[in-house]
């Protein structure tokens, strides 16, 4: 880390408010980027940037001076945008078992021969529900895998498996369409 980010990180423990604003401005952007892949809208990533903002102001202390800062933070930023889709609505029911076995056997290799664009992809993203859009943003651009993504959302591993499979069958019929 950086001696301006150490700078910074102890003027913020003490609360000042000309550090916690270049903080700010220093990473804004990419906290912004992750809240908004979670949630796809843009006032509510911009809600949820500001929140995680404040929950690292508050908690800047409970910061392990040997980890990397950004990664801290990133996850703090994460973690609200998740809170703000349990708080829209429910997920996604418990499934049991077999379902998911099903959910696998209906995903065939079609989308091997299909090529996207990223645009397109990105796109079609957006027109995913809630549900769906923040399985498939934690386990392709979060990098969680499937028993993470399990913990933070409260269901069982096989459920993540099957919605995520869903997910992206939703996905390539939309960018299909």
């Amino acid at each position: 880390m950086d001696t301006n980010t150490t700078y910074l990180i102890d003027r913020c423990s003490r609360k000042d408010p000309k550090a916690q604003m270049k903080l700010y401005e220093l990473y804004a952007k990419r906290l912004y980027i992750a809240c908004f892949r979670v949630l796809g809208n843009v006032a509510e990533a911009e809600e949820a940037m500001q929140d995680a903002f404040l929950k690292i102001f508050t908690r800047i202390n409970q910061y392990d001076r040997e980890k990397n800062f950004e990664v801290w933070m990133h996850r703090i930023a994460v973690n609200t945008a998740i809170d703000y889709v349990r708080r829209q609505m429910p997920l996604m029911e418990e499934l049991n078992d077999n379902l998911s076995e099903d959910a696998a056997e209906d995903c065939t290799g079609e989308e091997d021969e299909i090529s996207y664009s990223v645009a397109k992809i990105k796109e079609g993203i957006q027109h995913l529900a809630p549900g769906y859009r923040l399985i498939l943003t934690l386990y392709l651009f979060e990098g969680y895998d499937m028993e993470e993504i399990s913990l933070i959302l409260h269901l069982k591993p096989s459920t993540v498996r099957t919605q995520y499979m869903r997910a992206k069958n939703r996905l390539m019929n939309l960018i299909k369409e």
